[in-house]
């Protein structure tokens, strides 16, 4: 079965990742656009996952065989390029093959719609509803629609990295002394990361894990806190001035300080605003997720503007700041984007902005970070953690039923599959389900760590019957 979660298809390779599956799903769109009367060439990309390059033939073997041609890269590239693609030359779809942050074992498909725009919810639907119904998937073989034109492999790489320039103050960056170790995580970030920051005239700039390797090396391809803090014995070895990395598929980005600190997603996107208002003189409102701190809150209503909460996604993000003309917007994930750029996250994108803003501020990262937060009068604390169960509808079930036992709950919000409940002061709980894996998400934000803990562990409690159902 073909299911659309936030990221598009996702599944393990070989049991939902197929390629019936991946077929059936561009046979859907196929018919779908086909009755929009869309005839436009649809760009599709790739990344370093295992049987991408495989998985991007079965995309173009459907498009040619119903009509369309296809843009195909000739290279592995980050997911934002497609949608750069979608979104600078006027096409109507667009196709990456990811699986972005998740396990090796995980291949998927995501969709793009006029714009460069994620897929939204509608049309995802339509197509699942489609694949239903599909009976006969039309198709050419590579080799065949190549001949016909209806295959054109295409090199983009050029245009997407002079894009991320045009955001870029070069003038004010170019006779720097920053040292910057980049761990890559065998994704697909380098490919235009290492020489964009040659172009910035980047002093040092180190690259770990570079070589392609479906497996990962055994790691997760996600910029977490426990993957980035890999990273700082050599940063503090090296005297870097900070460390990050970025996915798989190069939408997320992690940093670690100068003294190997790791600082949050909600610290990158808060001292990015701060840094563009501030410094750059840029105008306009900010939207996050309801993962993502008050932090933004409490900075937006400083600087004069306003904070958005949108569900999770980053097609609600992108949505909301068309509908605000917001200047940023992001999420506790590690996504980030600007206006102007294309309306989905990109970290090779934040990555450039991120060392743009250490350069130009002249600080250490700590100390950019401490200046964001006593601006904003900020002095909360997030804690996270999760749960994997086998099925979330009982999950679902449980929490529409009743409410953890946390005690001075002033109020409640469902945000689609995500359960927010807020306490006095700013503080708030999210209980979130994942719209691409079995798992519950658990965030607290309080006035200590302690107090985040806490309620963290009344969750726990609070799913105690359901614990023997967890897969380990």
């Amino acid at each position: 079965m073909v299911k659309f979660g936030t990221g598009g298809f996702r599944g393990i390779i070989g049991a939902d990742f197929t390629k019936e599956n991946v077929q059936l799903s561009i046979q859907a769109l196929c018919n779908i656009a086909k009755r929009q009367g869309s005839r436009k060439p649809v760009v599709v990309g790739y990344d370093n996952r295992f049987a991408s390059e495989y998985a991007c033939l079965w995309v173009a073997e459907v498009l040619a065989g119903n009509g369309f041609s296809c843009l195909l890269y000739d290279g592995p590239m980050p997911t934002p390029s497609v949608m750069g693609a979608v979104q600078s030359e006027g096409l109507d779809f667009g196709v990456m093959i990811t699986a972005s942050h998740n396990p090796y074992y995980y291949n998927g498909v995501k969709l793009f719609m006029k714009g460069g725009v994620d897929a939204d919810v509608a049309f995802t639907g339509e197509i699942e509803k489609e694949c239903a119904s599909i009976r006969t998937v039309n198709t050419m073989p590579a080799a065949e629609a190549e001949r016909a034109g209806l295959l054109q492999r295409t090199d983009r790489r050029r245009q997407y990295m002079d894009r991320i320039k045009s955001f870029i103050d070069l003038k004010n960056i170019q006779n720097n002394r920053c040292k910057v170790l980049y761990d890559n995580l065998y994704g697909v970030g380098a490919v235009c990361l290492q020489p964009l920051a040659g172009e910035y005239n980047i002093a040092r700039f180190d690259v770990r894990h570079a070589a392609r390797d479906a497996l990962f090396g055994g790691l997760l391809p996600n910029p977490t806190k426990a993957m980035v803090l890999g990273m700082r014995g050599e940063l503090l070895a090296g005297g870097y001035d900070f460390a990050m990395a970025t996915d798989s598929d190069s939408d997320r980005l992690g940093i670690l300080d100068e003294r190997g600190e790791y600082v949050d997603s909600n610290d990158i996107l808060a001292c990015l605003y701060y840094y563009l208002v501030r410094f750059r003189g840029m105008r306009g409102d900010v939207v996050k997720n309801c993962a993502t701190s008050i932090l933004l809150d409490r900075l937006a209503q400083k600087l004069g503007y306003r904070c958005h909460e949108v569900d999770v996604g980053f097609k609600n993000i992108s949505s909301k700041m068309l509908e605000t003309d917001a200047l940023i917007g992001g999420e506790s994930s590690g996504g980030l984007t600007v206006r102007g750029y294309v309306m989905g996250k990109d970290s090779v994108f934040s990555a450039s902005l991120f060392m743009e803003m250490v350069i130009r501020m002249g600080k250490p990262v700590s100390a950019i970070v401490r200046e964001v937060h006593e601006f904003a009068g900020y002095g909360h604390t997030i804690e996270e953690d999760e749960l994997t169960f086998p099925s979330l509808g009982p999950v679902r079930a449980r929490l529409d039923a009743a409410v953890p036992d946390f005690g001075g709950v002033r109020r409640v919000e469902h945000f689609n599959a995500n359960y927010k409940y807020y306490f006095d002061d700013g503080c708030w709980v999210l209980v979130r389900m994942s719209g691409t894996e079995p798992v519950v998400r658990v965030f607290a934000e309080m006035r200590s760590a302690a107090d985040s803990e806490e309620k963290i562990s009344a969750v726990k409690e609070f799913f105690k019957g359901m614990e023997q159902q967890r897969v380990l």
